[in-house]
């Protein structure tokens, strides 16, 4: 397996291989003109994956800064044919300074390297999250027509191609942990969390899950809340 990792930055994009599980520096390319710079690498070499790093905060709430990440990740995923990952890339900073301060490395001038390669180790390290970013996404057509005056929480949809959704009244808030999910809604103007205990289901009236989603369901039964919604995400 031949893979690039990837340390995105306004400035500068940090890039490493992994090659059969060993890590190793490439080059630093500016972000300015970067489509070009990955073309090059993509036609060059034979990767089988590209990792993108998504720098979550410690507390593990997603930012602006990783959302500049997925954002990136996705015009990657436009311009390579395989498998595009994003990995939580939490301590890749502190951990990358670390080695090269152990190998007598100038630490400012291989910093983005340095990250690429602590990405890809993180990639490799289970128990990491993970996602890979997806180009298609299912839609929602039967979003429950709800009144005003009720508080609704959306949690864990498919996607946040809904039709209708910007005639829903009501106060809607968002659940999702997808990165690509938590972005789209954001471009809609929504203000969604990514952290379950960042929720109070005391504070809702209705929620809105998807049909089938078994997992969600459990933790909907574990709250006293007692309208609960079913909608189906389909294919185109």
């Amino acid at each position: 397996m031949k893979i690039l990792g990837i340390d995105f930055g306004t400035v500068r994009i940090g890039l490493a291989l992994q090659i059969e599980g060993i890590e190793m520096p490439l080059k630093t390319i500016e972000n300015k003109g970067y489509r070009n710079s990955l073309k090059r690498i993509f036609s060059e070499r034979e990767l089988d994956a590209v990792v993108v790093g998504m720098p979550i905060s410690m507390s593990g709430r997603y930012n602006q800064s990783a959302m500049k990440a997925v954002s990136f990740a996705e015009k990657v995923k436009n311009i390579f044919r395989g498998p595009v990952l994003l990995v939580d890339e939490r301590l890749s900073t502190s951990n990358s300074k670390r080695v090269a301060q152990a190998s007598g490395m100038d630490f400012g001038i291989l910093r983005d390297t340095l990250s690429a390669m602590e990405i890809l180790r993180n990639y490799s390290r289970p128990g990491v999250l993970r996602w890979e970013v997806k180009e298609d996404f299912p839609v929602c057509r039967d979003f429950p027509d709800v009144a005003s005056a009720n508080a609704v929480l959306l949690l864990s949809p498919k996607s946040a191609r809904i039709e209708n959704l910007d005639r829903v009244e009501a106060r809607l808030s968002i659940y999702t942990e997808d990165p690509q999910c938590y972005l789209a809604f954001l471009r809609k103007g929504f203000k969604p969390v990514n952290l379950i205990d960042d929720i109070d289901f005391s504070t809702y009236d209705i929620i809105v899950i998807a049909r089938d989603d078994h997992q969600t369901r459990k933790t909907v039964s574990k709250t006293r809340v007692s309208t609960v919604y079913e909608c189906s995400w389909l294919n185109g």
